[in-house]
């Protein structure tokens, strides 16, 4: 069985901590929310992928970056990769998944992730969070836009995307929806 070694908020202030950080050193959402997350959680006393799989799924999450390859046009890096931490931390395997657990994993998802964005930014939207974040949103396919962003963001919503899907995850952990990955020594498959 799994025991965090850190209380509940020292490990969500961490995923800030971690996020502000990441931020300067790995730029972009996708990568820099999810890398806070599990972090994070790590640091905390609970893993929910390797360590190798962490540093495998980079090159992906760094797509997610803009609303998808800097597009703006798609889904904030932050809320899909906080989404891609829940569903890791939920553990959802093709050989056992059913109907009703996908179905309470997309409500854990929708009812406390995604009503934070809907809530405070009215939308999941990479440039809609970018107007209400700064009041404008900027074309991040051209490098001097991007560095103007950059120069700007102090994280945009990385810190708290990663704040509210640690928080979510360490939620479903305290009710026993989160085991840690399969794999690791001290988890019980």
């Amino acid at each position: 069985m799994v025991k965090l070694t850190k209380t509940k908020d020292k490990i969500i202030k961490k995923s800030n901590e971690l996020a502000i950080e990441y931020e300067g050193k790995y730029k972009g959402c996708g990568q820099c929310t999810f890398l806070a997350i599990v972090d994070a959680l790590r640091w905390g006393g609970l893993d929910i992928i390797p360590k190798d799989e962490e540093d495998r799924l980079f090159s992906g999450l760094c797509l997610l970056t803009g609303g998808v390859g800097l597009s703006g046009d798609g889904t904030c890096g932050a809320v899909a990769s906080g989404v891609l931490a829940i569903g890791l931390a939920l553990g959802l395997q093709r050989e056992t998944i059913d109907e009703n657990i996908f179905r309470q994993s997309c409500a854990i998802v929708r009812d406390a992730l995604l009503d934070k964005y809907y809530r405070k930014y009215n939308s999941l939207l990479c440039k809609d969070i970018q107007r209400k974040f700064f009041g404008k949103a900027w074309d991040l396919t051209r490098d001097e836009m991007s560095a103007e962003f950059l120069g700007i963001s102090k994280g945009c919503v990385i810190m708290e995307g990663a704040m509210w899907a640690t928080e979510i995850i360490l939620d479903e952990f305290e009710k026993g929806n989160v085991k840690g990955y399969v794999g690791n020594p001290e988890v019980k498959a």
